[in-house]
């Protein structure tokens, strides 16, 4: 389970359920749950706030785990050959990142940092894991939702790739 309290620069937050739900039902995944799936899933996610300029994923890290991005703005980026950080995206309020950490366990790709104060709902692999054994309609709803995710962020990167060959 990941630990908010040392885990980057993340701090425990959105204790109640009925707050997770909440702020989850208004991030991309609710039209495709109902409410009871949305409470259902919100039981395996934890809250985390992060302040303005805090880093919440650093490139190379190995923890598993995907945040939905409640409140907020943060900035993905990534060092160049010389040490230089690239903006490749920014990620706002409902939007997602960190997926690929729940299926490859691969050191991370790219750093996330805060653009403004951010709250966060945190799924981690253990707790997918346990999703998808407790409440497996659900589990695979996610997984569906992940895997279209990804798709939809490779094609745009393939689309922004062939504009710089």
């Amino acid at each position: 389970m990941l630990n908010v309290n040392r885990s980057e620069g993340m701090i425990p937050a959105v204790s109640s359920l009925e707050e997770r739900a909440e702020l989850l039902e208004r991030s991309q995944w609710m039209p495709e749950l109902s409410w009871r799936q949305v409470e259902n899933l919100a039981r395996y996610l934890q809250g985390a706030r992060t302040v303005r300029g805090g880093t919440i994923i650093h490139e190379g890290s190995r923890e598993a785990f995907m945040c939905i991005l409640a409140e907020g703005r943060v900035h993905i980026i990534k060092e160049d050959v010389e040490g230089r950080e690239k903006l490749l995206s920014v990620i706002t309020r409902g939007q997602t990142f960190g997926e690929m950490s729940l299926f490859d366990g691969e050191p991370r790709s790219a750093s996330v940092k805060a653009a403004e104060d951010t709250t966060v709902l945190v799924l981690t692999r253990a707790n997918l894991h346990r999703l998808m054994e407790e409440a497996p309609i659900l589990g695979a709803k996610i997984l569906y939702k992940l895997g279209r995710l990804m798709s939809q962020r490779l094609r745009m990167t393939s689309g922004k790739l062939v504009d710089h060959l």
